[in-house]
């Protein structure tokens, strides 16, 4: 530059003089030296910057595979698991069945969309319960296609539709829902009232429009609402424990001594809803409510006494409904000697024991076995049913899961930041073990007989659609942010 400089000068004194010339060389460098220079600038960083580039997640390059291997897995064990049924179809009707094509159907399409939804960089939930829901969903849809039980068009409406709001009220926990939600619905003082109420006009609606069949009451349409009481009494508690908890941990020398008023809550909020399941004759759901909200209150309290309790309830609630329905007495009656009446009402216990003999280790295969000869197999005995093709393998491996499950469900719980959520996650985790129990134990002769399906497993309409939404619950709260 100067070079430039030098080469102005000499011009300029060839044409004024070195006088005038020198005045308007010491202007032009005091304007080069003045001049900004063009120079990069680096990004000035604070505090804030910083913190906000921090709070940005980065993506592990890995996570694309990561979160879709278990999508595979489950696609080729349930591929491998439905060839045996698809091919017996095929053998007997040689044409693809309807019924079997369009549930799994429903049950990929719900998959991918669920590990798309899980993805690990969108999603900081459990994972592996949603793996193992979606696996026992297929489970049951295989299950069900081999016992055939879409024959008839009003029983694929009926399954189909209660699959099919399940699978998108599943997914839309899944993607929408999450723990803040939950916790500003559970605060939300009128909720409770609006719970109590809603499970005493479903118990209303089906002491005055129901009709028995089987031992269970129906609405027309063959329609049990009573599943999504389960629901409903799982949100009541968490939405209303938390304000009683103080006068309800109150005790003496460990024995639970709550105060008047709280006792007056629980028979208001939890024993009526409790005799309007009397009156039912509802044995599998009074046990299921009753067990339910003796470990709530024992996660509220954490005082186990409560569990004494609630057995004893519990107890108290089953021989009242002995007294007021005959079919509740002699299901009580065939537990204890089945063969009173082999050909009668001890047939269906005795066949599905022979059922189970017969499986033996292994089982003997997919389409090999007569599980037709038990009555309902499809619904409440659909354990009979596996346990005589699958063998004492197969419903090791199924009980196997169904303890991954519940195990996920109380770790949610006790991972949970406020009471609220605790009690939610701890009572849906209780709903869903208590309803395993009991009806592996029927199905065994272990407990008394009660109707209860098993979770994913057997045919079931409001069933299923109960089980989905508190499967999304469940996922919703597992997340983290």
């Amino acid at each position: 530059m100067w070079q430039r400089y030098g080469a102005w000068r000499e011009g300029i004194n060839l044409c004024l003089g070195n006088a005038d010339s020198y005045k308007i060389f010491a202007i032009l460098r005091g304007m080069a030296q003045t001049s900004p220079k063009k120079t990069t600038r680096k990004p000035r960083t604070t505090a804030k910057t910083t913190k906000r580039r921090a709070a940005v997640p980065t993506v592990p390059p890995s996570a694309f595979p990561t979160g879709f291997c278990w999508f595979w897995i489950l696609t080729a064990c349930l591929i491998v698991m439905a060839l045996p049924v698809l091919m017996g179809k095929l053998a007997n009707n040689l044409a693809l069945p309807s019924a079997f094509l369009a549930p799994f159907t429903i049950w990929c399409g719900t998959a991918m969309l669920s590990f798309w939804f899980t993805r690990p960089s969108q999603f900081s939930g459990d994972r592996p319960f949603v793996a193992i829901t979606l696996l026992l969903f297929g489970l049951g849809i295989i299950e069900q296609s081999r016992l055939e039980s879409f024959r008839f068009t009003w029983e694929i409406w009926r399954a189909y539709t209660p699959m099919l709001a399940g699978a998108i009220g599943f997914l839309f926990c899944i993607r929408f829902l999450h723990a803040g939600h939950l916790e500003k619905l559970l605060a939300w003082r009128g909720l409770k009232w609006l719970l109590w109420m809603a499970i005493l006009g479903i118990l209303g609606a089906l002491l005055c429009f129901g009709r028995r069949y089987r031992g269970g009451i129906f609405l027309p349409g063959q329609i049990n609402p009573t599943e999504l009481i389960k629901l409903f009494a799982v949100l009541l508690g968490a939405a209303w424990l938390p304000h009683v908890q103080a006068p309800l941990s109150r005790h003496w020398v460990g024995i639970p001594v709550p105060t008047l008023p709280a006792l007056f809550q629980l028979a208001f909020f939890w024993g009526i809803p409790l005799a309007g399941v009397i009156l039912v004759r509802d044995l599998g759901l009074l046990l299921i409510l009753c067990l339910t909200f003796v470990i709530m209150l024992t996660v509220l309290t954490r005082n186990a006494l409560w569990l004494l309790f609630g057995l004893g309830g519990a107890a108290v609630s089953g021989l009242a409904i002995c007294q007021i329905s005959a079919h509740t007495a002699a299901r009580f009656a065939i537990w204890e000697n089945p063969f009173r009446d082999p050909l009668g009402k001890g047939y269906q216990i005795l066949q599905s024991l022979c059922a189970m003999n017969s499986g033996g280790l292994t089982g003997t295969g997919i389409n090999n076995g007569m599980p037709g000869n038990v009555p309902i197999v499809t619904s409440d005995f659909v354990y009979a049913a596996i346990a005589e093709e699958w063998g004492l393998a197969g419903c090791a491996l199924l009980l196997f899961l169904y303890t991954l499950w519940i195990r996920s469900i109380f770790t949610t719980a006790s991972s949970a930041t406020t009471l609220p959520l605790k009690l939610a996650a701890s009572g849906i985790g209780a709903v869903l073990a208590v309803q395993i129990l009991l009806n592996i134990g029927g199905v065994t002769k272990a407990l008394p007989m009660t109707g209860i399906t098993l979770p994913f497993l057997s045919h079931g309409g409001f069933s299923l659609l109960a089980v989905f939404l508190l499967c999304g619950l469940v996922t919703s709260l597992s997340k983290r942010r």
